[in-house]
């Protein structure tokens, strides 16, 4: 069985992991906040700019826009683990992104990816919908468009700095969604040819290692679909 084969030496690799600080794990992240992690002097022009926090994610956390490629050479990647990131792609970057994976799997190589799943928010719009219209708090179509993030409500303002940015960088909003099935057909369409859904924590990667990164809100109860193959 692929579970029982030793996975091979090489980089970890935490994909589109936010803020997230686990050992053994390499994280990338493409958010303008990955790129200044650690220059805490810019936390109070970010404050006054953008009225949050900027600066404070770990500085162990790396830059890395993966539309360019992982940076990795060929077969030299252990595991390449990305949990609510793929859908912040183009469908035909996302697919980019999966052969690039591949190439730079070492064989015996473990990709999981885990994306919010098409079919729950799909469900949860139609059971809203047969509720009683006296009873909902809003339309079951702003529900469904805030479920999936693809446009914020507000359209931003691009008279300030902080809106010009905020207009300039979309990364944040969701770009293609999936179920289980186009998941799965993304990945074969990249190379992976036994690619298959698998739950929370069921995996090659051993549980207490993929544990430092994969979070149970994010995978169960419809939260996420997770689809995982070996090189």
């Amino acid at each position: 069985m692929p579970e029982l084969t030793p996975i091979p030496e090489g980089p970890w690799l935490n994909v589109g992991s936010g803020p997230a600080e686990a050992a053994g794990w390499i994280h990338l992240d493409g958010s303008w906040q990955a790129k200044i992690a650690g220059h805490r002097w810019l936390s109070p022009v970010g404050r006054l700019m953008f009225k949050k926090e900027i600066g404070h994610w770990p500085a162990s956390v790396r830059y890395r826009d993966v539309r360019n490629g992982l940076g990795y050479g060929p077969s030299s990647v252990a595991v390449v683990y990305s949990s609510h990131m793929l859908e912040h792609l183009h469908r035909s970057e996302a697919l980019g992104f999966l052969v690039e994976v591949n190439r730079s799997l070492a064989p015996g190589g473990v990709l999981r990816v885990v994306v919010p799943d098409l079919a729950s928010i799909v469900g949860w719009y139609q059971a809203h919908r047969n509720e009683p219209a006296d009873g909902r708090k809003g339309s079951s179509s702003d529900l469904l468009m805030d479920m999936l993030l693809l446009r914020s409500r507000e359209a931003p303002n691009g008279r300030s700095p902080a809106g010009w940015v905020k207009r300039a960088i979309t990364l944040h909003e969701h770009k293609w969604m999936y179920d289980a099935e186009g998941l799965r057909a993304l990945f074969v369409e990249a190379g992976f040819r036994h690619a298959e859904p698998r739950g929370f924590l069921e995996s090659a990667i051993p549980s207490a290692r993929l544990a430092l990164v994969e979070s149970a809100d994010r995978v169960c109860d419809g939260a996420g679909v997770s689809v995982e193959a070996r090189k």
